[in-house]
């Protein structure tokens, strides 16, 4: 049976998944068009974002089940591991397309159209950051939380790569390869404080919540017996 914190956690991970799924389809055809690796590689992290609402998604219906709710955050637990084993992966993977990168000889070509995109990109990772976060706090959710740091970090990283396609634009300077291997450091970065929190103020942050809150109750429950 659904809580209603179970329907706000599914919903938030549903408009998650969809608002990075257009997202990483809008910037790899633009990055595509206008031969630009930062902008494909930032559509991979919005792509893998959305592959993580998945198993967000899935980990919350399976935690919601009657006979699996005692095991909820051994498969939270389990679930930010996968995202975390995915992350990293693409980060990985964007460092090795960007050393290559420095061995092209393919300029990249991009547009007023591409700014706008950029920046449409940039705002609705803002909007949907800032739902998540608010979310998150509303119906105490560290998950949901979390998803909205995340989201906020691809903001940045998006607002990296409109600054040197502007760069671009005004001096002809290409740091395409330098602002991929930032971003895949950030991503890389992202998907080791999912798996070592201590790494994260944020992270350890909700873990100092959840432990005060575990503590509060035990005292709560003392105090009724």
């Amino acid at each position: 049976m659904k809580t209603a914190r179970s329907k706000v956690v599914l919903k938030s991970g549903y408009l998650f998944i969809l608002v990075n799924f257009l997202l990483a389809i809008f910037n790899i055809l633009v990055g595509v068009l206008s031969n630009s690796i930062a902008i494909i590689s930032d559509a991979a992290h919005s792509l893998i974002d959305a592959i993580s609402g998945v198993l967000i998604i899935i980990s919350e219906k399976l935690a919601s089940h009657h006979k699996l709710s005692q095991h909820r955050a051994k498969i939270e637990r389990i679930t930010t591991i996968c995202i975390a084993l995915i992350i990293i992966a693409a980060g990985v993977h964007i460092i090795f397309e960007s050393i290559e990168k420095f061995y092209e000889s393919d300029m990249v070509d991009y547009s007023f159209a591409t700014i706008m995109v950029l920046i449409a990109s940039i705002l609705a990772k803002y909007a949907l950051a800032v739902y998540l976060k608010n979310t998150g706090k509303k119906i105490k959710s560290s998950v949901v939380g979390a998803s909205g740091a995340e989201t906020m970090n691809d903001a940045w990283i998006s607002i990296a790569v409109l600054i040197s396609a502007i760069i671009y634009l005004i001096w002809h300077i290409d740091i395409e390869a330098y602002v991929s291997i930032f971003i895949a450091i950030v991503i890389i970065k992202i998907g080791l404080e999912f798996i070592f929190p201590h790494i994260s103020k944020h992270h350890h942050h909700h873990l100092e919540q959840d432990s005060d809150h575990d503590h509060c109750n035990k005292n709560g429950a003392a105090n009724r017996v």
